[in-house]
C-alpha cells in the first residue's frame, strides 16, 4: 500500500460517522466489519454533506462485501472496486488500515482510501490515475494476483525447462512462447469468478492483464532480456561507438531550451534505472517519468500534449549520449516484442515512440553536424 498516514481519530469523514450515525459504528463492530473512511484532503464540506454513510460500513460475505444499504464491494489488493448497486464503476485505492475496538472490545477494521466512493470529475480523474499506476512494483502485483501466484509459478518453471531445451530458436519463437505462457497465466485467473465478474469493467481488466504481464516477465527476465541481448549486441555496439563520439555534446549544441534543461540532472538519475526494471511495463514506466520530469519546470508544468516534439526530442537525445546505458536496442527490442498488454492510445506508447525516433536521430548520424534538432 502506499506510504500515507494521518491520525484516522481527527479525519473529519471519521468525526462526522461517530456524531451523526452512532448506530453504525456500533453495529460494524458486532460482525467484525469495515469502515471506509476518505483521507482528510480528498474531503470537502459538499463530500460530507451528500455522502451515504452506510455505503462506508462493510460486513463481510464469502468472497466479497456488502454496505449497509445493500451494494456490493471488492478488495483487491490494495484498491476498492464498487459493484452491484452503484450506478457507476470505480475503484480506490486503500492507503492504509487500522484496527480499532469498541467498549466491549469487539474489532472492527479502518480502511483509509483515497477519496469518496460519490463519484465526481475530480474522483473520476484519480481513479484513471490509479489505474493505471497502482501497480509499480512486483510487491504490489503479488498483493494483487494473492493465492494465484502458486499456480503462476508452475507454468513458469515449465516455461524454463522448455525454453533451454530450444535455445537455437528464432526470435519469434520466443515471444509466441512467452505469450502463450502469459494467455495461460490470465485464462487460469479469469476462472476465478470474483476476478471474471471485475474483468467485465474495462479498467479492471487492463489491471489483471498488467499484473499477468509484470509477474511472469519478473520471472523470466534474466531468461529472456539475456537472449535479446545477444541477438541485438552488434546493434548496441555500433550505437554506443556513437554515443561515445558526442561525449562533449552540450545542451546548446542541440537547441535545449532552458526551461527544460533545469531537471535534465534528475532525469539521468530516472533513466539510469532502466536496466533494473524487468518488465516491459515497468521499463515505459521508466521512460514515462522521465518524460514527466522533463516536462517540470521552475514556474510551470508543461503537458505532454502540448510540449512541442523537437523539445521533447532534443533533452531525449542529449540523456540518450550522457546517461551511460550500454544496451539501448536489447531494451527496445524488449519493450516492443515482449509487451503484452497496450492500449492503442496511450501516454507510455507515446514516451515509447520518442525515445525510438531519439535512437534512430543518433544511429542516423544526425547529430555529427550539431545543428539544432528537428522531427521533420
Amino acid at each position: 500500500m502506499a506510504m500515507y498516514d494521518e491520525d484516522i481519530l481527527k479525519n473529519p469523514f471519521y468525526l462526522a460517522i461517530q456524531k451523526q450515525r452512532p448506530d453504525l459504528c456500533s453495529r460494524v463492530a458486532e460482525f467484525h466489519g469495515i469502515v471506509l473512511v476518505p483521507c482528510k484532503g480528498s474531503l470537502s464540506s459538499n463530500s460530507l454533506s451528500t455522502c451515504q454513510f452506510e455505503s462506508y460500513v462493510l460486513k463481510p460475505l464469502e468472497e466479497n462485501f456488502q454496505t449497509l444499504n445493500g451494494k456490493e464491494i471488492f478488495i483487491q489488493g490494495n484498491l476498492i472496486i464498487l459493484g452491484t448497486g452503484f450506478n457507476y464503476n470505480l475503484s480506490v485505492p486503500v492507503l492504509f488500515e487500522e484496527t480499532f475496538y469498541n467498549e466491549r472490545e469487539e474489532s472492527f477494521s479502518i480502511l483509509c482510501i483515497a477519496h469518496p466512493l460519490e463519484k465526481t470529475e475530480s474522483s473520476s480523474e484519480s481513479t484513471a490515475l490509479s489505474n493505471s499506476s497502482s501497480l509499480k512494483n512486483i510487491e504490489d502485483v503479488r498483493e494483487f494476483l494473492g493465492r494465484h501466484c502458486e499456480r503462476f509459478d508452475k507454468y513458469i518453471g515449465s516455461f524454463y525447462r522448455t525454453f533451454k531445451g530450444h535455445e537455437r530458436k528464432s526470435l519469434r519463437h520466443y515471444i509466441d512462447s512467452v505469450s502463450a505462457l502469459y494467455t495461460k497465466c490470465l485464462q487460469h485467473l479469469l476462472r476465478d469468478l470474483h476476478l471474471k465478474m471485475l474483468a467485465k469493467q474495462e479498467e479492471q481488466m487492463n489491471l489483471i492483464k498488467q499484473a499477468v504481464e509484470m509477474y511472469i516477465h519478473h520471472a523470466i527476465y534474466d531468461l529472456v532480456f539475456k537472449y535479446v541481448g545477444t541477438i541485438e549486441a552488434s546493434e548496441d555496439a555500433a550505437f554506443n561507438k556513437i554515443t561515445r563520439s558526442l561525449q562533449d555534446l552540450q545542451q546548446k549544441d542541440i537547441g535545449v531550451k532552458p526551461e527544460f534543461s533545469f531537471n535534465i540532472p534528475r532525469a539521468k538519475r530516472q533513466l539510469s534505472q532502466l536496466n533494473k526494471c524487468t518488465s516491459p511495463q515497468q521499463k515505459l514506466l521508466c521512460l514515462q517519468k522521465v518524460v514527466q520530469i522533463i516536462m517540470q519546470s521552475p514556474s510551470q508544468r508543461v503537458n505532454v500534449e502540448t510540449m512541442c516534439a523537437d523539445d521533447l526530442l532534443s533533452v531525449l537525445l542529449y540523456l540518450l549520449v550522457k546517461t551511460e546505458i550500454p544496451n539501448w536496442m536489447a531494451n527496445l527490442s524488449y519493450i516492443k516484442n515482449f509487451r503484452l498488454c497496450s492500449s492503442v492510445k496511450d501516454e507510455l506508447g507515446y514516451c515509447l515512440t520518442s525515445v525510438e525516433a531519439a535512437i534512430e536521430y543518433i544511429r542516423q548520424g544526425n547529430l555529427s553536424g550539431r545543428s539544432t534538432v528537428s522531427y521533420s
